[in-house]
C-alpha cells in the first residue's frame, strides 16, 4: 500500500451537509452579492489563459480545483479529489475523485475530466505558471477508471498535490472534457462550463463578471444569493464609497482605508496569514561587493533588528497585520513546526537598535553605510511602499544612509531578471504570498538555476549555495513526514543565517462589508481573495457563517 497523505479533513461534514440539503433551499436563494474589486486581471474564463488573482477571484466561483482547503487551517484539503496517495517509490499519485459531481451542462465530472485538464494546464498555449515544470516532470497521466487516475512523475514530487490546489495556483482547475472537445477552444471561452457552486452568465470587459447560483448541493456549499456580481472599481476609494451606500456588499480594500471604512459605519473583515512584506538584498555574493556592507550576513542582520516591527504594525498597518515567521512561512505551512519557529522569530525579528549599531561598529561601519534601496509594491499591496518608507527612516536613525527609489511595479519586475545590474549590491521591498508549499518559493528564491539566485548563480555557488541545493534536493525526495520536517527545518535554518531575505510583518486580506447587503462570515486563512468564499456569504437575515 502506498505512502497515505492526511486528506480527508472536513471531507464527511461536508458531504453530510450536501445530504442535508433540500428543494427549498434553492426557493431562498434570493438577491444578488455584488462585490467591487481592484482588478479583474486578464478577465477571461479559460483558466490556462489566467494567473492567481483573476482564477482565485472569479474563476473560484465557477471551477472547483483537484485539490481544495482546509477551511479552518488555512492549507490543501480535499476538492474534486476527495483522497490521494504516492507509491511506495515516490513517482505516482493516484487521485480518488469525488463521486455524484456535475458541470454545469449536466455532464458527469470524472476522472477523465482531471486528466483532460492538466494536460490542458501542459499544453503550449497555456499560460499555466508550472506549465513548463510540469512538462519536465510529469511523465504520464493515466485514467484507471470514472473516479480514479494516476501521475507519474520522472522524480519523486511530493508538492505535487499543493501545485494542483487553488491554495496555490489555477493548475488544479477542472475543465469539462466533452464540452471542450465538442464546442472547440473559443466557443468554450465565450460560453464557458464550469462544476462550481456558481454558474457563468456574462462578462462585460473592463466592467463585471456575472454569475448565476446553482440550484442543487454543492460539497464547497449552496450559495445563499441568486446572483453574483464582480465590477471591477480600480479606484479604492470608490470602491468605499459604493459599499457605504449598498451599490455593493463587499470591496476590496488596503490597510489605509480601513479607518475611513470602520468609522463609515463598515464591517472590516482581515484574512490572516495571505502574505509577508519583506527586504532582499540582490547580488551580495557577487565578487564585485565582496566587500560592501551588504556581502556581510551579520550586517544584513544588524539591518533587521533596526526595524520596530510592531510600529509599523500599529501605524502603517493600522494594527492589521502581525510579526512574521521566517521566510515564506505561516501556520498552516505543510510540514513545519509553527510552535518552534514562532519563539525564534520573536526573538530574532526583534527591535534592538543598539545592539544594531554594536554589530556595525563591530564590522568596521561605526558611522554606518550607503545603501541603494528599491521600494516597490506588488498589485494590491500599496501598503508596502509604506512600509518601505518606514523601514528606510528606520535605518538612516543607525546611521546608515539610505538611497531610496520607488518603482513602479511594471518597471521594478524586469530588474530582477538576467544579471540585475540594476538591483545588485542593494536591497528592495518584496513579499511573499500565503500558500501551504513552503519548497516552491525557496527554490525561486535561493536556486542558483533560479530567476531571483538570491544566495549564488550557475557560476558563483559557494557554501550556502551549496547547502540549500543539498538539503532542496533531499527534500523534494522525501516521503517520510517527520524526515520531511527535519529537512524544512533544515532549509529555513540555512536561510535564515543568510539574512538575505527577511520578512518585516504578516499580512492580511483587507475587505470592507455592508452589513445591510452581505451577512457576516469567516474567510480561508491564507486565502487573500474570496472566491471560494462567496458560497457561504450569508444574506443580511441569516446567521452567520462559522466555520
Amino acid at each position: 500500500m502506498g505512502h497515505r497523505q492526511a486528506v480527508m479533513g472536513w471531507a464527511f461534514a461536508m458531504s453530510i451537509a450536501a445530504a442535508a440539503w433540500s428543494p427549498l433551499q434553492a426557493q431562498t436563494q434570493k438577491g444578488t452579492l455584488i462585490f467591487a474589486v481592484e482588478s479583474l486581471a486578464a478577465q477571461t474564463m479559460d483558466p490556462i489563459l489566467e494567473a492567481r488573482p483573476g482564477n482565485a477571484t472569479y474563476q473560484a466561483a465557477m471551477y472547483d480545483a483537484l485539490i481544495g482547503f482546509n477551511i479552518e487551517k488555512g492549507g490543501t484539503g480535499p476538492g474534486v479529489a476527495e483522497r490521494w496517495e504516492l507509491s511506495e517509490d515516490g513517482l505516482t499519485w493516484t487521485f480518488h475523485i469525488r463521486p455524484g459531481q456535475k458541470f454545469h451542462n449536466g455532464d458527469p465530472l470524472t476522472a477523465h475530466d482531471a486528466q483532460f485538464s492538466l494536460r490542458r494546464q501542459m499544453a503550449p498555449n497555456s499560460l499555466a505558471s508550472a506549465a513548463a515544470s510540469f512538462r519536465r516532470t510529469i511523465k504520464s497521466i493515466d485514467v484507471s477508471d470514472d473516479l480514479t487516475f494516476r501521475v507519474t512523475t520522472v522524480t519523486p514530487q511530493i508538492g505535487l498535490p499543493a501545485l494542483l490546489s487553488r491554495a496555490v495556483a489555477a493548475e488544479g482547475a477542472i475543465m469539462p472534457k466533452a464540452y471542450i472537445e465538442r464546442v472547440g477552444e473559443e466557443e468554450f471561452r465565450r460560453k464557458p462550463v464550469g462544476s462550481g457552486p456558481w454558474r457563468f452568465t456574462r462578462s462585460v470587459p473592463g466592467d463585471r463578471i456575472e454569475f448565476e447560483a446553482v440550484a442543487g448541493p454543492h460539497w464547497r456549499g449552496t450559495p445563499h444569493f441568486k446572483e453574483l456580481h464582480i465590477l471591477l472599481v480600480p479606484e479604492e476609494s470608490t470602491r468605499v464609497a459604493m459599499t457605504r451606500t449598498g451599490e455593493a456588499g463587499i470591496a476590496s480594500i488596503g490597510p489605509e482605508s480601513m479607518i475611513g471604512a470602520a468609522r463609515g459605519g463598515l464591517e472590516v473583515l482581515s484574512v490572516p496569514g495571505t502574505m509577508q512584506a519583506l527586504f532582499q538584498f540582490w547580488g551580495s555574493y557577487l565578487p564585485a561587493f565582496k566587500d560592501s556592507p551588504v556581502a556581510n550576513p551579520r550586517v544584513r542582520r544588524a539591518l533587521s533588528l533596526a526595524i520596530d516591527r510592531q510600529q509599523i504594525i500599529d501605524h502603517v498597518m493600522n494594527g492589521k497585520a502581525s510579526m512574521p515567521y521566517p521566510f515564506d512561512a505561516f501556520g498552516y505551512t505543510e510540514y513545519f513546526d509553527a510552535a518552534k519557529w514562532r519563539k525564534w522569530s520573536d526573538d530574532a525579528f526583534r527591535y534592538d537598535p543598539v545592539l544594531a549599531k554594536k554589530i556595525l561598529t563591530e564590522e568596521g561601519y561605526p558611522n554606518g553605510f550607503e545603501l541603494n534601496f528599491a521600494n516597490t509594491a506588488l498589485p494590491g499591496t500599496q501598503f508596502m511602499v509604506d512600509i518601505g518608507t518606514a523601514v528606510a527612516d528606520m535605518w538612516t536613525k543607525i546611521g546608515v544612509r539610505v538611497k531610496l527609489r520607488h518603482y513602479e511595479w511594471g518597471s521594478f519586475a524586469p530588474l530582477v531578471r538576467g544579471d540585475q545590474a540594476l538591483l545588485a549590491g542593494g536591497a528592495s521591498m518584496y513579499r511573499t504570498v500565503g500558500r501551504p508549499d513552503m519548497p516552491w518559493r525557496f527554490e525561486a528564491s535561493f536556486a542558483a538555476d533560479s530567476e531571483q539566485h538570491l544566495i549564488g548563480d550557475k557560476t558563483i555557488c559557494e557554501a550556502a549555495c551549496q547547502a540549500f541545493a543539498a538539503v532542496y534536493k533531499d527534500l523534494l525526495a522525501e516521503r517520510d513526514p517527520v524526515k520531511r520536517t527535519a529537512l524544512t527545518d533544515r532549509m529555513v535554518e540555512l536561510v535564515s543565517e543568510t539574512w538575505t531575505a527577511v520578512p518585516i510583518i504578516e499580512g492580511m486580506g483587507y475587505y470592507a462589508i455592508n452589513a445591510r447587503k452581505a451577512g457576516k462570515f469567516t474567510a480561508i486563512p491564507g486565502r487573500h481573495e474570496l472566491g471560494d468564499v462567496f458560497e457561504r456569504i450569508p444574506r443580511p437575515d441569516e446567521a452567520p457563517w462559522k466555520k
